[in-house]
């Protein structure tokens, strides 16, 4: 991490989160047929937005990526709630999300490299 811009501290979080995520919805899919297996999610968002809205970046380090038990899903007769469309459109969005702000790192360090005098 390029010490001291808070974008890079940003853009971190938001990838850490999206990889933590990633991790949990592929688990999803691993126990789809477990009986009682009860999904779980990661939600980081409104934690993110509310330390960057704070400007305290040390709230950056204190984002928490834990699973979580998703709420008010249908349960089938085996007790599992996960449903497989939904995992893939969570997945979907995810990946896309890990790769909107991969780019925007990119970016910033080739700013960084343009600035030193390095090429590409």
């Amino acid at each position: 991490m390029i010490s001291g811009d808070r974008q890079m501290r940003i853009i971190g979080t938001v990838l850490d989160g999206c990889m933590q995520r990633h991790k949990v919805i592929a688990s999803n899919l691993a126990n789809i047929e477990t009986p009682g297996y009860k999904r779980l999610e990661v939600r980081f968002e409104e934690q993110l937005a509310a330390a960057v809205e704070n400007g305290d970046d040390r709230e950056l380090d204190e984002v928490e990526f834990a699973p979580r038990p998703s709420e008010g899903l249908p349960v089938r007769p085996d007790g599992n709630n996960v449903d497989f469309g939904t995992e893939l459109g969570e997945m979907s969005k995810n990946t896309l999300l890990y790769s909107t702000f991969a780019q925007l790192a990119a970016s910033r360090i080739r700013q960084y490299r343009e600035a030193m005098g390095e090429s590409s």
